[in-house]
């Protein structure tokens, strides 16, 4: 098949990207825009608001189910998954879905092929889950053991239904293999570098996230504390409203909050920052470092997960091992002694750029619907 005949025949495929919710500025809020633009797709999902996701959702046609119990933990999640398992999409050729629920309407049998992106398997039920035990009171502890326990079981149902799994990074995808079995094909991120610019770097560092305790941002309120000369900028979302009142009441006054924030917003505070901060969890890939990067700008990151793929270490970044408070305070401390080229910086995130990664994407379709 030439290549002409073949784009003419994706022109024609009738695709359904499926994902959990669109109700934030997330990551995958951003990439489920550019699969359904890219394939020209129609987008299922429960909840959409419109005004606290990307505004480029709005050109696009989105089918609701709106969730009873946003935002209640545990209830919504729980919600979702009967949702998705109820949806029809037997008109659909590719269903293409993502995220931690989405993957539950291939349960139903006339929504197939279905071609999966895993951004992450559901790290609460797996690796995260002694963490996210640990910080709850008794009553409740006992109550998120019986509903990971029945989640677990779904989750795995839903996964041995999926005809091919795709991923973004071999972190996440020896998680699949250990959770769940199965081989996947790392497909990466994608990162809009064109979207970036570059300017000269003024006295703050940048930290760019969901405010959730798996991404250990009291780590950064700590190390900024003792370096009262510096100055940190916080930007993104909270998960967990408790945690987030906590980080901060106790942050120093060279840490701001500055919450949810414009894209435009985030690429100018990339482009003046010295350097973006890290420090979730054995991140299975991480999109802030390539942003950076893609900015001329290094990332500063704990030595774990997938930071270690996309940061060189001395050359686009530095990775900071335990104990992960002090070594920050010497990483910063002596961030003058090293030199990174904004052009090198740029260059390693143009190998994740986002045309890439949907040509990926089209390519494991095109394979199971051979």
């Amino acid at each position: 098949m030439t290549i002409k005949s073949q784009l003419a025949k994706d022109e024609r495929m009738k695709t359904a990207v499926v994902y959990d919710f669109l109700i934030t500025k997330g990551g995958m809020d951003k990439a489920v825009a550019i699969l359904a633009r890219e394939f020209k797709a129609d987008i299922w999902t429960t909840s959409y608001a419109p005004e606290d996701t990307y505004p480029e959702l709005k050109k696009l046609k989105i089918f609701q189910h709106p969730l009873t119990f946003l935002p209640r933990q545990g209830l919504m999640q729980t919600e979702a998954v009967f949702k998705f398992r109820g949806m029809d999409l037997s008109d659909y050729d590719l269903v293409l879905s993502s995220g931690d629920w989405g993957k539950h309407v291939g349960m139903r049998s006339e929504n197939h092929p279905q071609l999966h992106f895993e951004n992450t398997v559901v790290r609460p039920f797996y690796d995260l889950y002694p963490f996210i035990k640990s910080r709850l009171p008794l009553h409740r502890r006992q109550l998120f053991k019986l509903w990971v326990w029945w989640m677990r079981r779904l989750d795995k149902q839903a996964v041995l239904k999926i005809d091919k799994i795709i991923c973004n990074s071999e972190v996440t995808r020896g998680r699949i293999k250990r959770y769940y079995g199965r081989d996947a094909e790392v497909v990466w991120v994608p990162v809009n570098v064109k979207r970036f610019k570059h300017q000269k770097s003024e006295n703050f560092y940048f930290s760019v996230q969901r405010i959730a305790p798996p991404k250990r941002v009291e780590l950064q309120i700590e190390t900024f504390r003792r370096l009262p000369n510096e100055k940190l900028v916080i930007a993104g979302p909270y998960d967990d409203r408790i945690y987030f009142e906590k980080l901060r009441k106790n942050a120093p006054r060279n840490v701001e909050f500055v919450g949810t924030i414009s894209d435009e917003e985030i690429v100018d505070l990339y482009s003046r920052c010295k350097a973006a901060i890290q420090t979730s969890i054995d991140e299975d890939f991480g999109l802030v470092p390539l942003e950076a990067m893609a900015s001329g700008k290094p990332c500063i990151a704990v030595n774990e997960g997938g930071f270690r793929i996309s940061i060189t270490h001395g050359k686009t970044g530095l990775l900071v091992d335990p104990p992960h408070v002090e070594n920050l305070i010497k990483t910063i401390k002596n961030f003058g002694r090293y030199e990174f080229d904004p052009a090198a910086c740029r260059k390693r995130a143009e190998v994740f750029a986002e045309e890439k990664w949907v040509e990926k994407i089209k390519a494991a379709a095109r394979e199971i619907l051979r």
